[in-house]
């Protein structure tokens, strides 16, 4: 008589006692990697950036190891020794992946009989550490609070797991014998169909079919008598789902948290969100703000495209300065602070990163009512925005919605310099963020990896259509621009990019029936 639980395109039957902590699972709050803001990310790319090597300490992504914190007595760190492919196993190559686990809900002596182990499942977000399972974005919310509970209010023995994801971290395959490194010579790679494409040499090994086999052989591996319950958010719930949709025989259950399980290559209905959520009363959005925010993108596009009617040779325009009303180039640049003036803004590619994927970052994914920064959630956003907009400039006339937004966007380049060092430049660069991506160092390595996922598996490319709802400048995201990365950085062609995309959505049943579950 066990009631039935749905998460998420996954159905399993859970004990009362598990059950009775369901109000815990509402889970993390995230589900993609935050939206790339180009001048943020090139801002933390130091001059003495190495190469990645073993030596270095663990990479970095683009959200930084914000989580760290010391690492408690009852965590522990380990590494498993993990096959390296998964449908070609007689090759005998394995690499060291991470792990770590706590006794802390165990109680003295041993599991008892109600004993069931937790598995925080890793994936795009920071590189793990003791934090994991004590406090941290991975799977603080959901699994550590619920393993507390069941043991302190119903006597049960949890014992709490994370695995990393291969790639990431500090699992990362050797290079050694040209098979499966980071920069191994080899061809080939882990497409839809196992297929082998050059350019996926970096990454022969990197795909969530691997990382589902990884799930299932970990904890076969390292307990086969107990249950075992996958936990995660955005691409590690979408692993978490999978692994017990396909071997439902070893995830006895799994707790899949807002996971984009219906893969798409353009997903522009994502920033059709970030609008509604500035729209959003109840996490302190309002109709005026997204006005503000939809407003001063597009007279940044109108400075944009008058811009480039008057360096157009064919043009009528006599005059290289801007009519009454008009804001000159120079003007845009100077006001945001983009590096190399006007003339960076001149260049198609760059001027489609600043106006295209937001002049100023919205926090709406991770929206922390808690923050401290000025600028750094939704409320506090539009607080600031509609202060602006009320009151005079410091030329006592009123701010147009493009001044909101630039003295917006300083606040929280100010935020972020936390007050300790100066307010860069905002990059906007097309090739200096083409740049970032093409060589593996510590700091990108978790970028690179989840950006080749992208191209061979997944797309989910936040485009600005002008058809959208998107309260950037529309029409100046389009998908070409992430196609291009994936032909320029990892040699997948955009029509390869769209059939593995497809191919991706038909082996996990996302686009018609749900596949049988499959022997380990």
């Amino acid at each position: 008589q066990n009631p039935e639980l749905s998460f998420t395109m996954v159905k399993t039957v859970l004990p009362p006692r598990l059950l009775a902590a369901a109000p815990l699972l509402a889970g993390l709050a995230s589900a993609l990697p935050p939206p790339v803001h180009v001048p943020d990310l090139l801002a933390r790319r130091g001059e003495d950036d190495g190469l990645l090597s073993t030596s270095a300490g663990p990479p970095q992504g683009w959200w930084g190891n914000e989580d760290r914190s010391p690492e408690l007595d009852d965590v522990t760190s380990s590494t498993f020794e993990q096959v390296l492919d998964h449908f070609s196993k007689e090759d005998g190559v394995t690499f060291g992946q991470r792990y770590f686990t706590s006794d802390r809900y165990v109680s003295e002596g041993g599991t008892g009989e109600d004993a069931v182990n937790f598995l925080c499942v890793g994936g795009e977000g920071p590189s793990l550490d003791a934090s994991v399972l004590v406090n941290s974005v991975h799977c603080t919310g959901d699994m550590v609070e619920l393993a507390k509970l069941l043991h302190e209010e119903h006597g049960w023995d949890v014992r709490m797991y994370a695995l990393e994801h291969r790639y990431y971290g500090e699992s990362i395959p050797s290079p050694k014998k040209g098979e499966g490194g980071l920069r191994s010579p080899k061809e080939g790679g882990d497409g839809p169909d196992g297929g082998d494409k050059k350019g996926d040499a970096d990454f022969a090994h990197l795909s969530s079919r691997q990382a589902v086999l990884d799930i299932v052989n970990f904890v076969t591996s390292t307990d086969p008598h107990n249950r075992w319950v996958a936990f995660g958010g955005s691409y590690p719930g979408m692993l978490s789902a999978w692994s017990h949709l396909l071997h439902p025989s070893k995830i006895y259950a799994a707790v899949s948290s807002s996971s984009p399980l219906q893969v798409t290559l353009d997903f522009g209905r994502y920033n059709d969100r970030v609008a509604s959520d500035l729209a959003d009363a109840d996490v302190g959005g309002s109709g005026e703000c997204l006005a503000v925010v939809e407003g001063g993108h597009a007279q940044v596009a109108a400075a944009l495209e008058a811009d480039g009617k008057k360096s157009d040779p064919g043009s009528d325009s006599k005059s290289k300065s801007p009519k009454g009303g008009e804001v000159g180039l120079d003007k845009v640049a100077e006001m945001f602070d983009v590096c190399g003036g006007a003339d960076t803004l001149r260049v198609e590619r760059n001027r489609q990163i600043f106006a295209g994927w937001g002049l100023l970052r919205i926090p709406a994914q991770g929206n922390d009512p808690s923050c401290d920064g000025k600028v750094c959630n939704i409320e506090k956003l539009c607080g600031e925005i509609l202060h602006l907009k009320k009151t005079n400039g410091k030329d006592g006339k009123e701010r147009s919605d493009m001044e909101v937004l630039s003295e917006v966007r300083r606040m929280q380049s100010d935020d972020e310099a936390g007050g300790w060092m100066e307010r860069q430049c905002q990059n906007v660069g097309w090739d200096d963020f083409v740049s970032y991506y093409s060589t593996p160092t510590r700091w990108n390595a978790n970028d690179r990896s989840w950006q080749y996922q992208t191209c061979n598996e997944f797309g989910f490319y936040q485009t600005c259509e002008v058809d959208s709802s998107c309260p950037y400048a529309r029409g100046y995201h389009g998908i070409d621009m992430d196609l291009e990365l994936c032909q320029r950085l990892f040699g997948i062609d955009p029509d390869e990019v769209r059939r593995r995309v497809d191919g991706t959505l038909t082996y996990y049943g996302g686009g018609g029936p749900l596949p049988r579950a499959r022997p380990a």
